[in-house]
């Protein structure tokens, strides 16, 4: 009976994919004034960050905003299951300070939108093994330049491959 009560308390506590991405706020909920169709800057050197990735955001900057209205998304490896995440302005060629990945909290952006400023992340957590036992949404919306996490949802249940 104590490992049915225990089983049953773990199961109430994890949510399904689906079920989670039901619940995260809605894109249209942070909406954008426009999506930046203006002349594209030139990548802002002055950031040493900019200067060192600078072939991959001048790259990044001949794509369409697919964030906040005037931001590429740019995505780079950093090692096995290594991934960083960073924001390069359309209008102004500045990349945003904050970003996410990397070797410390993998958190791998799953969401954007040109019209909005919402964006959803995922983090696997694993075990020992190396083997995903749930996973983490957190939903953030871009304000004054700076991500702010707006709702978090643990204990989600991987989806069977």
């Amino acid at each position: 009976m104590y490992k049915f009560l225990i089983s049953l308390i773990i199961l109430m506590g994890t949510f399904s994919i689906t079920h989670a991405k039901d619940t995260m706020p809605k894109p249209s909920n942070f909406p954008v004034k426009s999506v930046y169709k203006g002349t594209t800057a030139k990548l802002d050197l002055s950031d040493p960050d900019a200067r060192m990735f600078r072939t991959r955001l001048s790259e990044a900057l001949k794509e369409q905003p697919d964030f906040a209205g005037e931001y590429v998304t740019v995505m780079w490896g950093c090692g096995t299951n290594c991934r960083v995440y960073s924001f390069i302005n359309k209008r102004t060629g500045k990349l945003l300070k904050e970003g996410f990945g990397g070797e410390e909290r993998q958190e791998d952006v799953i969401f954007t939108d040109p019209n909005s400023r919402l964006l959803v992340t995922k983090e696997e957590i694993r075990n020992d093994e190396y083997e995903v036992k749930s996973l983490t949404l957190r939903a953030y919306i871009l304000e004054k330049n700076k991500f702010k996490l707006i709702k978090t949802i643990t204990n989600i249940a991987p989806e069977e491959e």
